[in-house]
């Protein structure tokens, strides 16, 4: 009897930390998705990079809120991608688009009178099976097309496929990066390669020969960032891997509960660009993919808005207010615009600020893609 009790503690001392980690973690998805609100600009956008509000939209979507209602100055997501679907023209930004268009329940062929489904397969080659110039983007189109049930064009996956980096995985330059890498996969997967294909399992391989002893990923193994972290949870998801398995677990720590560490107590992550890391991490701890995030089930409604209390007059001998920090702000990258070599020197520009382990050029790309 008494080792039956003894097993009983030990098992339920266990359960608080299994609580902690396990997918959804809904506590810091709900507290994640409350700060992309409040980072929500006038013209309904949520960051001055299309690619950023896209993921944004995609976030708020895979947190169960239906980003149609989150407004702001009385503009919505839906009112700003109107309004800025014109002037997209790239196939990856088009097929990105055609999945924010998605998540707020659009008709990705008919945003406005934009088609987005047709920009990014007029910008297919037929020959070499390119929709973009790097292994990133080309993953953002083929992902866009097919996670909106569209046709992906028929070399588009040997295209990716043969951009994969001596050794394993995807990146720019010939080195490979768990960002590309994870996004590559789900890529393949989105195309109907199957999981047991030389090339994904190579890429899935290398995710696992990478991961730091912290429990995430990042562009240095030593120095993991939250990103790059929930790039490689989707795509581990989208495998039908268990991120909480003993098998991605370093040093007692998990992927899941290495980004749940890095929240901080706005509601975002730690990160080069706080608002841009609560993007990605969101629809990770939500467990949900890059494919699927998009039309996750609405289950939740935000909170009605409270009154802002007014202030006491100040004393006259009390110090002036400090505004509260707001995240930097954000840009579009020209690298997809310059290829690959554009991609690289942006690379080379940002290396000075790898202090957080996500370089300046690794989110651009991914804001504009």
């Amino acid at each position: 009897m008494k080792r039956l009790f003894l097993a009983l503690a030990a098992g339920l001392a266990l359960l608080p930390a299994l609580a902690f980690a396990a997918l959804p973690a809904t506590d810091a998805v709900v507290k994640g998705a409350a700060f992309i609100k409040t980072v929500q600009r006038p013209d309904g956008s949520y960051a001055e990079s299309p690619g950023q509000s896209i993921d944004a939209i995609i976030a708020v979507r895979a947190a169960g809120y239906d980003p149609r209602l989150d407004l702001q100055g009385g503009k919505s997501p839906v009112d700003w991608l109107v309004a800025a679907a014109p002037a997209i023209t790239s196939p990856a930004s088009a097929a990105k688009a055609a999945l924010g268009a998605k998540a707020l329940g659009l008709d990705p062929k008919n945003v406005g009178g934009t088609n987005l489904i047709g920009i990014a397969q007029a910008g297919y080659d037929a020959g070499s099976g390119a929709y973009a110039s790097n292994a990133f983007s080309q993953s953002i189109a083929i992902l866009g097309l097919a996670c909106t049930g569209n046709a992906v064009g028929a070399k588009a996956a040997d295209n990716l496929k043969a951009a994969a980096v001596s050794g394993g995985g995807w990146g720019f330059g010939g080195v490979a990066d768990p960002d590309t890498t994870a996004i590559a996969i789900q890529a393949l997967l989105a195309a109907g390669v199957p999981k047991t294909d030389e090339k994904i399992a190579a890429g899935l391989a290398w995710l696992r020969a990478n991961q730091g002893s912290d429990g995430g990923w990042g562009f240095d193994p030593s120095a993991s960032n939250t990103s790059s972290t929930a790039f490689a949870i989707q795509a581990l998801l989208a495998l039908g891997e268990n991120p909480e398995s003993a098998t991605y677990t370093k040093n007692g720590v998990t992927p899941v509960q290495y980004l749940l560490g890095q929240q901080l107590p706005d509601g975002s992550f730690a990160g080069y660009d706080p608002a841009f890391a609560a993007n990605q991490v969101v629809p990770a701890l939500a467990g949900r993919t890059f494919c699927n995030a998009p039309e996750t089930p609405i289950t939740r409604v935000r909170p009605a808005a409270q009154p802002t209390p007014t202030a006491p007059p100040a004393s006259p001998t009390a110090p002036p207010a400090t505004p509260t920090p707001r995240p930097p702000a954000t840009g579009d990258s020209r690298a997809e615009a310059t290829g690959g070599a554009g991609a690289i020197a942006l690379a080379l520009a940002g290396a000075a600020l790898f202090a957080t382990g996500v370089s300046a050029a690794a989110v651009a790309r991914r804001r504009n893609s």
